[in-house]
């Protein structure tokens, strides 16, 4: 199992506090119907800001937490990801009262957040229930990843906010024309952004990730 928990960044500050709240909840609710077939047990909001959620497996999780953060923006998430075995049940349509090393390793895994956000560009920490290299490895990806996002401009996050909207999953698939015709642009300007953002490269670097995640949570079947 792999879970997750996840809260607003700095949430005391955000004005409106409880309408972000609300949009938080509708977030959750939304992902977690297209996304059903994917949860062990669904996010569940356990306080105002912090969620938690169980997958059964590694299959589009980071586009999953992409699709949760580029939602909120311009407020910003961090997850704590955690590998491993539950102890407990679990309901599939609620987390709250599931436990076990997985989700002890979420809670270590977003206080390190907490504390080592490398200059508020790093927001996904993973740990696994055993010692493990390759954990070391996807949070490398997934730190270079964030750093590559942080310089987007806004008609790059534009782009992969479509991307997301139309699941469009396989980089070399993506339908140019059709993403041009959303935004108004041309399909030559367009080709511009790709390039000057890295897109293609993010979302591959990120699916090599789950592909890894994916082989060490076999290991705890």
């Amino acid at each position: 199992m792999i879970a997750i928990i996840g809260d607003m960044i700095k949430s005391k500050a955000i004005p409106n506090r409880r309408q972000a709240q609300e949009q938080l909840g509708a977030v959750l609710q939304k992902v977690n119907q297209h996304q059903e077939a994917s949860f062990a047990s669904k996010f569940t909001i356990t306080l105002g800001d912090e969620f938690q959620g169980v997958l059964k497996d590694s299959t589009g999780l980071f586009r999953l937490l992409d699709q949760i953060s580029f939602s909120m923006l311009p407020i910003q998430l961090r997850f704590g990801l955690g590998v491993g075995n539950l102890t407990t049940g679990f309901d599939p349509a609620s987390s709250i009262g599931a436990d076990g090393p997985a989700y002890w390793k979420a809670r270590e895994a977003i206080e390190y957040v907490h504390k080592n956000n490398d200059y508020g560009r790093a927001n996904i920490q993973l740990l696994a229930q055993e010692p493990d290299l390759t954990v070391n490895l996807i949070n490398e990806i997934l730190k270079l990843t964030a750093l590559q996002v942080s310089g987007w401009r806004e008609s790059q996050v534009e782009v992969y906010k479509l991307i997301l909207e139309e699941e469009m999953v396989d980089p070399d698939e993506i339908d140019h024309q059709l993403i041009a015709e959303k935004l108004g642009i041309l399909t030559s300007s367009l080709s511009r952004r790709f390039e000057s953002s890295g897109i293609k490269r993010y979302m591959s670097a990120r699916r090599e990730a789950e592909l890894a995640l994916e082989r060490i949570n076999r290991r705890y079947d």
